[in-house]
């Protein structure tokens, strides 16, 4: 997995803000969050919005379930990289980890990955990572949910031994190996993954259509959603330290011939900023 330069500045950030307006009925959203490296409040650089923080990301989420037209149909995914950076031994304040998996396991992710690495830095803490996680390993893992009536398969992209080189074609094969044995049993097949823009985007454009959708995270720039040229997978990345969520509203699912993912046609994608719109949920921030 090679490490690439994130886009960070506040500028970038605000310019989410001009982000589509969404459909009112879609058939599912999903929401994704990931790299937020073991940060926990709101970010006291990002100027007087003070972007970000694991209580106002409880908040966005709550109030996306709790909204009667999206009942049942939500799918939160929390990626990699939620507890510690991959490029470095320890989250910015260690002895807050406990806490931080509390706040997590509030939140009640559907479905949410955990590196070999960050599942270590929670053992010696004396904790374990939020009931339903799926700790990473060297094969892909799979977990079916429902979400809007529909079967959804996940894929847990299998963790390289090393994340400086590029990620092994064998590990590519094995991910669509078991995204073969999903596709027969589910409606919509969801890839999450740990390994960094350069190798994800290798594996869409080796592999197209593999997996109807993409959860990235690891090195690289976040974004809202990209397709590749065949258009047969939805590709977002994860923001870094938890300052924004990505959110996917899928205005139709796979199925039908020639399908393909068309921005404002099949899906519409926002990267939402955690600024002021969302309060502080008061459980999770009396954590801290």
């Amino acid at each position: 997995m090679r490490i690439l330069h994130c886009l960070t500045g506040l500028a970038a950030l605000l310019l989410l803000a001009a982000a589509p307006v969404l459909a009112a009925d879609p058939a599912m959203v999903i929401v994704f969050a990931g790299n937020t490296y073991g940060y926990f409040d709101p970010c006291p650089t990002c100027g007087p919005q003070k972007l970000g923080g694991l209580a106002r990301r409880a908040t966005f989420i709550r109030q996306l379930r709790q909204d009667p037209s999206m009942t049942g149909k939500t799918l939160v995914v929390a990626g990699a990289w939620e507890f510690l950076p991959e490029v470095a031994v320890a989250p910015p304040e260690p002895e807050k980890i406990p806490a931080i998996v509390k706040a997590h396991a509030q939140i009640g992710y559907d479905a949410c990955a955990v590196t070999p690495g960050e599942a270590q830095l929670l053992a010696d803490k004396k904790t374990a990572p939020p009931a339903g996680c799926t700790v990473l390993d060297q094969t892909p893992q799979t977990k079916t949910v429902t979400v809007a009536g529909k079967s959804v398969g996940l894929i847990f992209f299998p963790m390289p031994k090393d994340l400086s080189a590029p990620v092994p074609d064998k590990l590519m094969a094995a991910v669509a190996k078991a995204a073969k044995e999903l596709r027969s049993t589910t409606a919509l097949v969801v890839g999450v993954s740990p390994w960094g823009a350069l190798d994800e985007e290798a594996f869409v454009n080796s592999r197209p259509g593999v997996v109807d959708v993409l959860l990235g995270s690891g090195g690289g720039s976040g974004f809202g959603a990209r397709t590749p040229k065949d258009g047969k997978t939805l590709w977002t990345r994860a923001y870094i330290k938890g300052k924004t969520v990505n959110r996917l509203d899928l205005l139709a699912l796979p199925g039908s011939p020639g399908f393909t993912w068309k921005s404002g046609e099949t899906f519409e994608a926002q990267v939402v900023p955690l600024d002021t719109a969302y309060p502080q949920d008061p459980a999770i921030e009396g954590l801290f």
